[in-house]
């Protein structure tokens, strides 16, 4: 549903972006049991809530690959500047059924991956006990208005040399995934690092982490591409 105060925009200052994002995996979680799944909102989209389906934890990994697609409309402000889109998102493990548990959150701003391509990062969790990491694959195109002009807003990044447990630095002989690869459209930084919601913190270093075996999860590129084709 279109906010009240959208409709006293100009619809020069609105545009409409195709989104399609894969939510990948949760890593590095100290526990051995339950479902988990991930609940996700998004404002002024033309699905503005959803879930992943539960997956039961294996070797400390949960892997979804969720793909996500909706039409959002952004608001360019008087700056020029395109407008905040959130997703938030909220993990869970479920337990006998029952017992619900929240593993923590985080909430990104979509606007910021505007002309970045296909995109690919691991996010620490907000409000979290753990050094959880999820991992997410993102893209934005332009569905209306190619004419326009707006300015794209800056990441905030703050270095941080204090995440424990298993997050460790990587070192420089380490080489990238397959799927980092496929996903490296930007810079050659893009895809290793962990960024904390909300653009507040990055970790220029950290362990490639893969996905344990018995897990066969399709390439984020695929999934995404295939999104955009429908």
């Amino acid at each position: 549903m279109t906010p009240l105060t959208h409709l006293f925009i100009s619809k020069h200052r609105k545009v409409h972006f195709d989104i399609a994002i894969v939510i990948r995996d949760l890593v590095n979680i100290p526990l051995v049991s339950g479902l988990f799944f991930v609940n996700w909102r998004m404002k002024n989209a033309s699905q503005t809530y959803g879930a992943t389906v539960r997956v039961p934890i294996k070797d400390h990994t949960v892997c979804w690959n969720q793909p996500i697609k909706v039409l959002s409309q952004m608001v360019i402000n008087k700056q020029r500047v395109l407008g905040p889109c959130e997703l938030k998102l909220e993990v869970f493990q479920e337990l006998g059924g029952k017992q619900v548990s929240n593993i923590g959150d985080l909430t990104i701003n979509l606007s910021e991956y505007v002309d970045a391509g296909l995109a690919t990062e691991r996010f620490l969790l907000n409000h979290s006990k753990f050094n959880s990491t999820l991992k997410l694959a993102i893209k934005l195109h332009q569905k209306s208005d190619p004419g326009v002009e707006f300015q794209i807003p800056i990441k905030k990044k703050q270095l941080s040399s204090s995440i424990p447990s298993f997050i460790i630095e990587r070192k420089s002989s380490m080489t990238p995934s397959t799927d980092d690869r496929l996903l490296d459209t930007r810079k050659p930084t893009t895809n290793r690092v962990i960024r904390k919601s909300q653009s507040t913190m990055t970790l220029k270093y950290c362990r490639q982490n893969t996905l344990p075996k018995g897990y066969d999860c399709p390439s984020p590129q695929d999934v995404v591409e295939q999104l955009f084709a429908h």
